[in-house]
């Protein structure tokens, strides 16, 4: 396939696969569902989910067990646009598969970090699991986060995460997994930011830079508002527990950022950096929820008019990522017995 060919396909599948995404109406149904055996065969014969959760039974899934089908299907839609992607030599497909594997690494320095202990096999699909560098089984049966390291020696996760394990004072309690997350997190950027470096150039690599650092700078300024806002956490705090590692904001406006008052200081300081116009006048009861709808925002304009294919790639990943939040939030909704309208509060992009 040529390289002009190969990048339409990835726009017109990007766009198609977008095109099934939930729509208004769907969402207004899911929230009226009474029960999470009601929630799962909505979602099972209403929606393009009938296929992920061909083997969910109503009756008997229950809701760790439906987030991880969800969860799956994501990652097959990685799969699908990796390997239209692999036809245009960006090698971006290597980004999905690094980030499985944090995730599948994250998850299994949670479950250590949790107090009941559970054990969860992490799936992922054929595709990735075939490029992947990862002993799954090895990682499920350490029972601690010096044998987790182990079970990653000859992976490049070993190499960031051992200086924790080697040092007689840390611990995943009192912000240590919040550390390890920020250490994987710039392993992940920094990664990336070198495959769009060396394999793109001219305006399509600057602006796959601006998506990829951009990407980066949210999560940062999520992050450093909810320290402020809990632990009114100081910078030295910050730089171990916050991914800085790619950004563009400049270091002095970053240390701006880190040196705020408190979490509504944080929202002031953004005036200025790159991000002004869009934080301007903004307010949040959950910052999560706030960047996630002016990230929304952002993504869905260069997914419809971006020619640049790794960056509607990147755009669709992040909306298909927003919808499944958004399905999490009414299962978790529906579960709680909250009302249909509280749910809907939390919910980005419905109906666009």
């Amino acid at each position: 396939m040529g390289n002009t060919q190969a990048s339409n396909a990835i726009l017109a599948k990007a766009r198609a696969m977008y095109g099934r995404r939930l729509t208004a109406r769907n969402y207004q149904e899911l929230l009226n569902c009474r029960d999470l055996p009601d929630l799962i065969s909505y979602l099972k014969t209403r929606t393009a989910y009938s296929e992920a959760l061909q083997a969910a039974n109503p009756a008997t899934t229950h809701r760790a067990q439906l987030e991880t089908l969800l969860r799956l299907n994501l990652f097959e839609q990685y799969a699908s646009l990796c390997r239209y992607e692999m036809n245009i030599g960006h090698d971006f497909y290597r980004y999905f598969i690094i980030r499985s594997e944090v995730q599948a690494i994250t998850t299994r320095l949670q479950e250590l970090h949790a107090p009941d202990g559970d054990v969860s096999i992490y799936t992922m699909p054929d595709f990735i699991k075939k490029h992947s560098c990862l002993n799954l089984n090895a990682m499920s049966m350490a029972t601690s986060f010096k044998m987790l390291v182990l079970a990653l020696e000859g992976t490049p996760y070993a190499k960031v995460l051992r200086p924790f394990a080697d040092d007689p004072d840390f611990a995943l309690e009192n912000s240590g997994l919040l550390e390890l997350e920020a250490a994987l997190d710039s392993f992940v950027n920094t990664q990336v930011e070198q495959i769009a470096s060396t394999k793109l150039s001219g305006k399509s690599k600057e602006e796959m830079l601006y998506l990829l650092r951009r990407q980066s700078d949210l999560r940062a300024i999520a992050d450093i508002y909810r320290l402020k806002s809990v632990l009114r956490a100081d910078q030295a705090f910050i730089r171990k527990r916050v991914s800085l590692s790619v950004s563009n904001m400049t270091p002095r406006q970053l240390e701006n950022l880190m040196d705020a008052q408190d979490a509504q200081d944080v929202i002031h300081r953004l005036v200025n950096t790159p991000y002004a116009s869009e934080f301007y006048g903004a307010s949040f009861d959950y910052i999560e929820e706030g960047v996630r709808k002016i990230d929304y925002r952002w993504h869905l304009k260069k997914l419809r008019f971006s020619t640049n294919p790794s960056v509607v790639l990147f755009c669709y990943i992040f909306l298909a990522e927003n919808e499944l939040t958004n399905i999490v939030h009414i299962i978790e909704g529906v579960r709680y017995g909250l009302a249909p309208d509280d749910i809907a509060t939390l919910l980005v992009g419905v109906g666009d």
